[in-house]
């Protein structure tokens, strides 16, 4: 009796401990407010809506956030002069800071005709 009480003890104590585990690692990556994304696939495509200060604002024209607002990144990149407001884009990044608008840099545009 002593040994399956020892051995469900040990096992409530093991499950306890790795929960603990898992949600310090969300903690963490909240804390860190970054995503590392895929570059095979743009980051997001839509409308280029501002520019200003080296960065360009880009917001989807298909994604939306659960509460109805467009899916939205500012992109910082040493090519803004050959943007304009209005311009349907395609835009690659390899991280992205978690923030409404998100915020990156540009790794890769592709201007849609």
């Amino acid at each position: 009796m002593k040994k399956i009480l020892l051995i469900g003890i040990c096992f409530v104590f093991l499950v306890a401990c790795s929960s603990n585990n898992e949600n310090i690692g969300k903690s963490i990556n909240n804390e860190n407010e970054k995503t590392h994304i895929e570059n095979d696939m743009p980051a997001i495509t839509g409308e280029i809506v501002k520019i200003e200060n080296g960065r360009f604002l880009v917001e989807s024209t298909t994604e939306k956030l659960p509460d109805g607002r467009p899916d939205a990144i500012w992109f910082s990149t040493n090519d803004i002069e050959s943007l304009r407001v209005g311009q349907l884009v395609s835009v690659w990044t390899n991280e992205i800071n978690e923030s409404y608008p998100a915020q990156a840099n540009a790794d890769k545009i592709e201007i849609k005709e």
